[in-house]
């Protein structure tokens, strides 16, 4: 089990080895010694092992030895969440006191002003930090910053951990930030060494070399001889008669009054917080306008607090130090407590649910047994999910890892990074001191590997010549992309105030999904279990205003999402799969919510927006004429035959979404499924207007993660999931119908795929022969189209030719602060709303418009 230190002694400094006698005077286990091994022969390494295992071993000894041989040099150890950050540093200046030397520890996270972080940065020789921080902060300041400067100059070292985490939207972002990193350095004449871990990983070495840039060597699981606590699994349904939140809040209670330490996990943000509310034991229609002040102290009585991401650094601050002191018997928390941070002394947590990601089930079983034996609970949430691994406990631990998914090709994605890097300006031009009359001599850093396509955009927003599709963006980002974009979305976030002047006071912030779910206009927002009112939403400084209200509850009255198959758009491809058909395109998405009702105590009250003269929504307001989000992304629709009726297609679009779940685990945030409509067809093998289920990434722009079900064999274990999942007691007691209907779609998609063929050419290019003249297919003048990356309709008022090309000229009819300003688009900016934009077709050499009659509403 245990290795000795002393097999390290002629590869490491006294300092080092100093270190690991004093921490770990029984020795290393032996893949601990392995990564450091590998670590001292000059290789990048990965830790891939078990939750517990003791992975901070290689990140300070790689800090330590780094320091003690390098005159001058900077470490930079990145968490990927600001309490992970928190509770890090505080280990670092541990490990680093028993050296004897005096290094110090900086930490530099959002909670640190930026005024703050320039002394922090020059004094500190390991600076903790997150890559949100890294992104907005640290390179774009290296033109006007020497401490950041002179930091990046001497970085020898950068570790990062819970590297599973860096997927889909953060991880693609993260992926480029980190080559980004690599750039700066070498442009400013230094280099940096890796060490990476993570608990949980599918294909831990595929993954870190396409996040990182550059070849790791991963010291895995079988390697790993940490001794392991015992952990009891139960499975425990909620009565009959009582739901899951309320059994939840029961069982808490009997946990804590048994002086038990416990941490529970949602998977809903408001869920958490609604369980706050309940464990402070608030009556519905009590009065809750005490001072902020007094908020911890109601939780501190309660003894559980809520916690998750989006919350003020002031209040993660005191839930972690609560935690970790010992002075709070538990905390309710989504995932943002499911990584490594080391709560001492829990004995056991609670799971509402199984996750669908088998990474974070895992991932948050490893909160216990980590001193002493553990206990888990799995409190059924009445899902067919949770009715088939109750049934069939051992595929518990059969389920895959999470593959963590990077879409490098993303063009979205790439244009917000060629800015920061590449623009005029950026931060090449920082780093190498680049004045206007100094000669373009621009190249990407050949210390890592760079995307397909990446350089290219990079020298064409150099030259400005970036394609048409970036315009939006690009007037977006403005002088600062790193403060318009963030690294974990690629739309834009909201910050929430509660405005009492002469005071503002933060409550979090939230990116646009969330704003429909969580604070539409009159929602009750919470915010560590209070409620507030919100009463104005500002689309065009993101902006959201609340007021503190009673502890009411608001649920969304939302109407499903309108899903249009982009059919005509190149990249589509049809298959025949059975007595069925599949279709690979661009989606539309259309969500709206079009009011909500209210639970006051055992009353409820229905509002529909536009909301009027109501004396407890007074002032209620939003700056647009409805609550909206569109977005285009990627998708797989299904047409069967027998999914003819809405009815039967709602009750079995989730099985599919289930089914997938299970055989390609994503973030349940980011895949989606719905009704997609097609209101025309030009592929002989569909009917007009035909509906179909439609599996969609939620992500603005598509990271294709639903488009994995097409990979071979995908498609066939989905179907064989489907029907396990239809032999389930929650399946069994629906219409059998619907149990018929299920089993024959799921027979036709284990049929073979045969491609039918794409788009038509003449989609592809948007023009057309007709009679020997050239047309180009536009929206017609009175018509709404879409402007994608404005997420905006678009009333056409005039099609014209210019030498640049056709272009529109209209106006945004919902954007109020510019109703009288008339703007000229390029035909391609706009899209065509199915059911809504009338189209025909621009003859280029006459000028003449000619309208399809088969087209439009």
């Amino acid at each position: 089990m245990w290795e000795p230190i002393t097999s390290l002694g002629a590869s490491l400094h006294k300092e080092t080895i100093r270190y690991l006698q004093s921490s770990y005077p029984r020795g290393l286990y032996r893949h601990q010694l392995r990564a450091i091994e590998r670590w001292c022969a000059g290789d990048d390494v990965c830790l891939a092992t078990g939750t517990a295992s003791g992975k901070s071993a290689l990140f300070f000894t790689a800090g330590i030895e780094t320091l003690a041989k390098r005159y001058k040099a900077r470490v930079l150890a990145m968490y990927p969440t600001r309490a992970l950050a928190q509770e890090q540093a505080a280990r670092w200046r541990q490990a680093l006191a028993e050296t004897g030397r005096p290094w110090s520890v900086g930490l530099i996270d959002g909670s640190v002003h930026k005024a703050d972080r320039a002394p922090v940065l020059r004094e500190a020789d390991v600076i903790v930090s997150t890559p949100d921080v890294t992104h907005s902060w640290l390179l774009p300041s290296v033109g006007s910053n020497s401490a950041v400067r002179t930091f990046l100059q001497h970085l020898r070292l950068i570790v990062v951990d819970e590297v599973h985490t860096y997927s889909g939207v953060m991880g693609t972002n993260s992926a480029f930030l980190f080559r980004r990193l690599a750039h700066v350095t070498d442009a400013l004449g230094g280099a940096f060494r890796l060490v990476c871990a993570s608990a949980t990983i599918a294909e831990p070495e595929e993954h870190v070399a396409k996040l990182f840039g550059r070849p790791f060597t991963v010291i895995g699981s079988e390697q790993d001889t940490s001794p392991r606590y015992p952990v009891t699994v139960e499975f425990l349904s909620p009565p009959p008669t009582m739901d899951v939140l309320p059994s939840l809040a029961h069982l808490l209670r009997q946990i804590v009054s048994q002086g038990k330490r416990v941490i529970a996990f949602l998977d809903s943000r408001q869920q958490v917080e609604i369980m706050g509310a309940m464990l402070q034991r608030q009556e519905a229609d009590a009065d809750d306008d005490d001072a902020n002040d007094d908020r911890l102290d109601e939780f501190a009585q309660a003894g559980i607090l809520p916690y998750r991401s989006g919350y003020e650094a002031h209040d993660r601050q005191a839930i972690q130090q609560g935690l970790t002191s010992g002075s709070l018997r538990g905390v309710v928390s989504t995932s943002a407590l499911e990584l490594g941070m080391d709560i001492p002394n829990l004995d056991v947590a609670v799971l509402v649910g199984l996750p669908k990601s088998q990474t974070s089930f895992l991932q948050r079983i490893g909160r216990v047994g980590r001193h002493r034996d553990g206990h888990v609970i799995i409190l059924h949430s009445k899902t067919a999910f949770d009715d088939t691994v109750f049934d069939n406990p051992h595929l518990l631990w059969q389920r895959p890892l999470t593959e963590a998914v990077l879409y490098l090709e993303h063009p979205r994605a790439q244009y917000i990074h060629a800015m920061c890097l590449a623009g005029i300006g950026g931060e090449h031009d920082l780093a190498v001191g680049r004045r206007p009359s100094d000669p373009d001599t621009f190249q990407l850093s050949s210390s890592v590997d760079w995307p397909p396509g990446f350089a290219d955009l990079c020298q064409a927003e150099r030259s400005g010549q970036v394609p048409p599709e970036f315009d939006q963006m690009r007037m977006e980002a403005g002088d600062s992309p790193h403060h318009t974009y963030f690294l974990r979305d690629v739309e834009r976030r909201f910050v929430v105030e509660r405005q009492e002047m002469p005071d503002i006071e933060r409550l979090g912030d939230l990116s646009f999904s969330q704003l429909m779910r969580e604070a539409y206009p009159g929602a009750i927002y919470r915010y560590m279990g209070r409620g507030y009112r919100v009463t104005q939403i500002f689309y065009s400084t993101g902006k959201v205003i609340v007021r503190r209200e009673k502890q009411y509850h608001t649920r969304p009255y939302v109407v499903p999402p309108r899903i249009f198959p982009q059919m005509d758009r190149p990249g589509t491809k049809v298959y025949q799969c059975g007595h069925g058909v599949l279709i690979e395109s661009d989606i539309l998405v259309d969500e709206m919510v079009t009011g909500f009702v209210e639970q006051r105590g055992r009353a409820r009250y229905p509002f529909d927006y536009p909301i009027q003269n109501h004396p407890d929504l007074r002032g209620v307001r939003w700056d647009r004429p409805v609550f909206q989000r569109r977005y285009v992304t990627h998708g797989i629709s299904f047409y069967h035959p027998d999914l003819r009726e809405s009815e039967m297609m709602e009750a079995l679009m989730g099985l599919l979404l289930d089914a997938y779940a299970a055989v390609v685990p994503f973030e349940t945030q980011d895949v989606n499924v719905g009704i997609g409509k097609v209101t025309r067809s030009a592929n002989p093998v569909l009917p007009s207007d035909v509906k179909m289920v439609t599996l969609y990434d939620r992500v603005y722009g598509s990271l294709h993660l639903a488009a994995r079900i097409l990979e071979p064999g995908v498609l066939e274990r989905v179907a064989d999931q489907m029907d396990a999942y239809l032999r389930t007691e929650f399946w069994r007691q629906l219409d059998p119908k619907v149990h018929l209907v299920g089993a024959s779609w799921t027979n036709s998609l284990r049929e073979p795929l045969v491609m039918l063929g794409g788009q038509a050419e003449a989609a592809v290019s948007g023009e057309t022969e007709h009679n020997g003249e050239s047309r180009v297919r536009v929206i017609l003048p009175g018509s709404i189209g879409y402007v994608e990356h404005e997420g905006k309709p678009f009333l056409v008022k005039a099609v014209f030719f210019k030498p640049a090309g056709l272009f529109y000229r209209g106006l945004y009819p919902d954007d109020k602060s510019h109703e009288n300003c008339e703007i000229q688009l390029p035909v391609h900016r706009v899209t065509e709303m199915p059911g809504e934009s009338r189209y025909g077709w621009y003859d280029v050499d006459s000028g003449e418009m000619i309208e399809d009659p088969t087209a439009g509403t």
